[in-house]
């Protein structure tokens, strides 16, 4: 009795051992769902705009999938036109007195993960809703407030501009000065 031709190479083979069959379907499995992963993870960056029709149909396949496991990190890597970047200076005022000035994000924070979240809620405190941007700041300000035992504290919106390539050809640093604007955001009481 001959056995059929599993291997597909024309000669004819001992059927496979039901492991064999698992381990190999097991494999094909796991090698299509790391095609599908790098993919999807490759997406994301890629189907913030600007971007084709192609990858927005792709990101309604791989969306779902990178929303539930939160790998839908679409940072673009702030390009191709990466924008000023949003600052908030503040002045805490304690009840003895003396005054607390910072900025957030502090760039001496570490680990500098968390530099960067501090960096996103100063990004995203631009971007809020109109009707709720005075919320928005007031709880800026009460968390100041408690972390530095204030009762009243100030808030300023620094918009960090861009420098041109020329500026930095002719000597400007990314940190001076004229490249800041200021927006008052006005005072907040933190003792009621």
């Amino acid at each position: 009795m001959s056995h059929p031709d599993f291997d597909g190479d024309g000669a004819a083979g001992p059927p496979p051992s039901g492991g064999r069959t698992f381990r190999r379907s097991l494999r094909l499995a796991v090698s299509a769902w790391l095609v599908f992963h790098l993919a999807a993870i490759i997406l994301a960056p890629a189907a913030v705009g600007p971007s084709s029709d192609v990858v927005h149909a792709a990101w309604g396949v791989c969306g779902p999938y990178l929303e539930a496991l939160y790998l839908n990190h679409g940072y673009h890597f702030f390009a191709p036109e990466p924008e000023e970047s949003t600052l908030v200076s503040y002045k805490a005022e304690r009840p003895d007195g003396t005054t607390i000035r910072g900025r957030m994000p502090d760039p001496e924070v570490r680990p500098r993960l968390l530099y960067h979240r501090y960096f996103m809620l100063t990004e995203h405190m631009r971007d809020a809703p109109e009707e709720l941007q005075d919320l928005w700041y007031r709880s800026y300000a009460e968390q100041i407030g408690r972390r530095h035992g204030a009762r009243r504290v100030s808030l300023t919106r620094q918009t960090h501009l861009l420098p041109s390539a020329q500026r930095i050809r002719e000597g400007g640093r990314l940190s001076d000065p004229e490249s800041y604007e200021d927006h008052p955001l006005g005072d907040f009481r933190c003792d009621d």
